[in-house]
């Protein structure tokens, strides 16, 4: 029997509609979600915490600030789910299996005891809105969470948790000033590597990562936030900081070796350049590092995400190989 068949079998045990685009527990076959006895029910199939494929059950209720009384009330109502993990609104059941799907039967067995167990310690949320307790008749999902809230509370909601998002998308970009600031911290990191390098007399390759931080705080510092040209800006300029402190390295060696001045020696060093750079163990290599300490602030200081999704449940999905939905 395939995931979808199973599924549409445990809606018709469980009386739950099934919803074949809601991947709730990861598995691309959907879940069934719906209310029995004014309590949020979920079920479908999903990785657990092992990393076995498993089958999930997610029970919702009104919030209750102490979720140990109800995972001792569900633990003694499990079945062959293991142990239930709760908080204050939602408690998750997880049962493993290891090669075919346990019968449906057997999983739709456990839910009129685990709600009985929920009855004493858990009031339902019934058709209310979790926030504000007005009457809300429609179900949704948050963030893929079966949820009830109203439009107002939604909105209140969105805008809450989506805050920081909003505020970075709304902050002023200062291109010309990211460059300036990050060009002064390119020369500086290229003095400082070229010069800890020659009095050390070796490349430390971890001095390059530092290098590209500098580079990437200072360019973020300027532009106010990460854009696609923050970013290209970035990598061009920790590349070049990396390359000409190299390159002030190996003058101060030649300088050094061959008694020139310096800047005679940097003109010498230019000129053969990209050959010195490829021949010496640690040139590229510095630059990758560089490149990788750059990488570290983009992805420190990139937008951040929108954590508010609301979705409509839609319409349940038809019966499939002969099983009803209820």
């Amino acid at each position: 029997m395939n995931n979808r068949e199973w599924l549409s079998q445990l809606s018709d045990l469980t009386g739950l509609p099934y919803y074949q685009e809601h991947n709730i527990f990861g598995d691309k076959s959907g879940a069934v979600v719906g209310m029995r006895d004014g309590y949020i029910v979920a079920a479908g199939l999903g990785k657990v915490d092992s990393g076995y494929i498993g089958i999930k059950m997610m029970l919702r209720y009104g919030k209750n600030p102490e979720p140990q009384l109800i995972k001792q009330a569900l633990d003694a109502a499990k079945g062959k789910f293991k142990p239930a993990k709760t908080d204050e609104t939602t408690a998750l059941l997880m049962r493993t299996y290891s090669l075919a799907k346990p019968d449906a039967a057997s999983v739709a067995e456990p839910l009129p005891g685990l709600l009985d167990a929920l009855k004493t310690c858990a009031m339902p949320i019934g058709e209310k809105c979790e926030e504000c307790g007005r009457d809300e008749p429609q179900m949704v999902l948050l963030n893929d969470v079966p949820s009830r809230y109203c439009r107002s509370c939604q909105a209140q909601l969105t805008q809450k948790l989506d805050a920081a998002a909003m505020e970075y998308e709304n902050l002023e970009t200062n291109l010309p000033l990211g460059l300036l600031y990050g060009m002064a911290a390119a020369l500086l990191g290229s003095m400082a590597w070229a010069g800890a390098a020659y009095l050390l007399d070796r490349i430390f390759l971890w001095g390059a990562i530092l290098i590209g931080f500098l580079v990437g705080k200072a360019v973020v510092m300027g532009t106010g936030k990460i854009t696609w040209t923050a970013r290209a800006m970035i990598g061009v300029l920790t590349t070049a900081s990396v390359t000409f402190g190299d390159a002030i390295y190996y003058a101060l060696a030649v300088m050094r070796r061959d008694q020139l001045a310096f800047m005679a020696a940097l003109k010498e060093v230019l000129a053969n350049f990209w050959k010195i750079e490829t021949d010496s163990g640690s040139g590229v290599i510095s630059i990758v590092f560089g490149l990788i300490g750059a990488a570290i602030v983009m992805y420190s200081m990139r937008k951040p995400a929108f954590k508010a999704r609301f979705v409509a449940l839609g319409t349940p999905a038809p019966a499939v190989g002969g099983a009803g939905t209820k």
